[in-house]
């Protein structure tokens, strides 16, 4: 098993980093939009509590994600891509790191100055008492970045599909675990790189 990344793929931390969190997100807007209309019941309070947990676990993981990537660079991208291509994979990405900071960071804020406790894991977290207008706004900004979040992943999985469908290249493989490495060495040996 390959831990650190290399010039032709991800190592498989970088990739239990992507997929978890990946996963993550995706239980977190499908518990969001679940509870959204349950009656407030204790049951409904116990799926927001998971909600918190879940969101501050998926802070950590980010954290732990970008340490772990200031220290062992990507895979460039295949080359002879345009420049422009290079620049949008760069943006993109930027923002994504974005958004999995700032999405958990303004529910976090939201939690904490609203009216209930904020706990996660079973661990209530310091009060800084109820403030309507820091609650309203940062639920507002939760909210939109949750939309921002959508459209940004549905770009980022659009551009892996073309670079394998389309441009028949490794770039979804390399983020693939075992299967994508062996997928990834067949490709190359027709391929002669």
């Amino acid at each position: 098993m390959q831990w650190r990344n290399d010039h032709s793929r991800y190592g498989a931390l970088a990739q239990a980093f992507h997929w978890v969190i990946a996963a993550g997100f995706v239980f977190q807007f499908a518990l969001a939009w679940y509870m959204e209309d349950l009656p407030n019941t204790p049951a409904k309070i116990e799926l927001y509590n998971l909600h918190k947990s879940v969101g501050v676990t998926l802070l950590v993981l980010a954290a732990l994600r970008l340490a772990w990537r200031a220290f062992n660079p990507v895979p460039p991208l295949p080359a002879g891509r345009p420049r422009w291509e290079e620049l949008a994979a760069r943006v993109s990405h930027f923002a994504l790191y974005a958004l999995l900071f700032a999405q958990p960071i303004t529910g976090l804020v939201f939690s904490l100055y609203a009216e209930f406790p904020t706990i996660v894991w079973g661990w209530t977290l310091p009060d800084p008492g109820f403030d309507e207008a820091t609650k309203n706004a940062f639920f507002a900004a939760h909210f939109y970045l949750s939309w921002a979040v959508l459209a940004l992943v549905g770009v980022h999985i659009a551009a892996a599909l073309r670079h394998h469908i389309v441009l028949k290249d490794d770039v979804l493989l390399r983020m693939l675990p075992a299967r994508g490495r062996q997928t990834a060495r067949a490709r190359a040996k027709q391929t002669g790189v």
